[in-house]
């Protein structure tokens, strides 16, 4: 792996509303140093029209996430054409990391930007998408989404649908703070 290819770094705040992960990045993204950078994928325009950002951003402005109280980070760090690049002992490498992290930055959700990254966190072996029943990491209530890839054979609108699902558990979790 040249440096060009990875890792990207965490986009992180203390507090976030919502902390998206994802497996890791693709090889566009890992050559761009943007997550979620490959021709077709759909996370962008999920989250501007999910309500989760006031407009659609550019992978190149991914550093403006907790400015809308969002983050982004990867079980893995290094870039592959795809997950089924990655082992699940590598997948699992990651997860005492991540606990780390969400323990440092403390989000509301941490949102799996696919179910099989959720799967691997939690090593388990099925989730339904949405709303899991506990948390992985004693607090953030997790949600597990459809992949956001161009690949992923979910149609935009049901992708959309639980992209809405964070933005109400956010919401939701906002009000009984207060």
């Amino acid at each position: 792996m040249t440096d060009s290819e990875g890792p990207i770094p965490d986009i992180i705040a203390p507090g976030l509303n919502a902390l998206f992960v994802g497996f890791n990045p693709g090889t566009r993204s890992g050559r761009l140093g943007h997550n979620y950078a490959g021709h077709g994928n759909q996370f962008w325009k999920l989250l501007a029209e999910s309500g989760l950002t006031p407009r659609l951003l550019a992978p190149e402005e991914d550093r403006l996430l907790p400015d809308f109280g969002l983050g982004s980070t990867n079980l893995v760090a290094r870039a592959t054409p795809g997950a089924a690049d990655l082992s699940r002992a590598e997948l699992r490498g990651g997860v005492p990391r991540l606990r780390a992290l969400v323990a440092d930055i403390r989000p509301r959700v941490i949102a799996y930007t696919g179910k099989g990254v959720y799967l691997a966190a939690a090593d388990r072996d099925r989730a339904d998408w949405g709303v899991q029943p506990d948390s992985l990491f004693n607090g953030p209530v997790d949600v597990v989404l459809p992949s956001p890839s161009g690949l992923a054979r979910l149609p935009f609108a049901e992708k959309l649908r639980w992209f809405c699902e964070v933005r109400r558990v956010i919401d939701a979790e906002v009000d009984t703070r207060r």
